[in-house]
């Protein structure tokens, strides 16, 4: 049965280095480099990967797409659910300003743009901060998601790659 929940371990891992990691860049003013999104993705996309296969290092069932697959899916899961509580306690509680910074920085690209009104931006403050919080708590979810299946998705393929490799040359030694 302690095999069974693995994933949520795993799972919990790769957030609290995305966790950490947030944290770290939120203190030192660095959260709105270019960067940050790849790296955060990288680290999911790697960590669903690394889940998948040490998993099966230590496991004895037969190696079946789906079974890696949902494996993969699961801490997939667990890692976008804790980034997304956490998301809303940084947003709501430990970082309130967070919203107003991520205003401040759209504003200073709308700028270079022509048809900028500071007017229009002035007035519509309030609203365009309400959207940036739900745009930004679904970003968590949605593309962090989909950053995890298409890791789940790699890592159970190069899990059938290399057991398929194994089999052949197994194969060819008797």
């Amino acid at each position: 049965m302690a095999e069974q929940k693995t994933h949520i371990k795993k799972g919990l891992i790769i957030a609290l280095v995305l966790i950490v990691l947030d944290i770290a860049l939120q203190l030192t003013h660095n959260k709105f480099q270019p960067w940050i999104s790849y790296v955060n993705s990288a680290i999911l996309f790697v960590g669903v990967i690394v889940g998948i296969n040490v998993k099966e290092r230590g496991g004895n069932d037969k190696i079946v797409f789906s079974n890696l697959f949902g494996y993969g899916f699961r801490i997939s899961v667990v890692s976008v659910c804790i980034l997304f509580l956490y998301t809303v306690l940084s947003v709501y509680v430990i970082f309130p300003g967070y919203i107003s910074d991520l205003y401040e920085q759209s504003i200073i690209q709308a700028k270079k743009l022509p048809e900028f009104n500071a007017a229009s931006a002035a007035t519509n403050k309030e609203m365009a901060m309400k959207v940036m919080r739900i745009s930004l708590l679904s970003v968590v979810v949605l593309f962090n998601l989909a950053v995890g299946i298409a890791g789940a998705l790699v890592g159970s393929l190069i899990m059938l790659l290399r057991e398929s490799i194994s089999n052949k040359n197994l194969q060819s030694k008797a």
